[in-house]
């Protein structure tokens, strides 16, 4: 389920309040987060989850990885 307890976007406040790293908006640790477009599951390494700042950084390298895939001449055949 995506809440905003497990996006990692959010940095946690108080017991049930997060603030939305993306949004600067404070909200329910248990809101459904279903529509937002910057929801990114939490990232585990080495046993600690990653920073708010660094989720999006990763996401970043992750689609800049796949475009420098893709060739101008896929699919052309001569």
């Amino acid at each position: 389920m995506k809440t905003c307890r497990n996006c990692g976007l959010g940095i946690e406040v108080d017991n049930d309040q997060m603030i939305c790293f993306k949004y600067k908006t404070t909200s329910n640790s248990e809101h459904d987060k279903s529509d937002c477009l910057y929801f990114i599951q939490k990232i585990i390494e080495d046993g600690e989850p990653l920073s708010p700042i660094q989720h999006p950084l990763l996401v970043e390298q992750e689609i800049k990885k796949g475009k420098m895939n893709i060739s101008i001449n896929d699919g052309f055949r001569l």
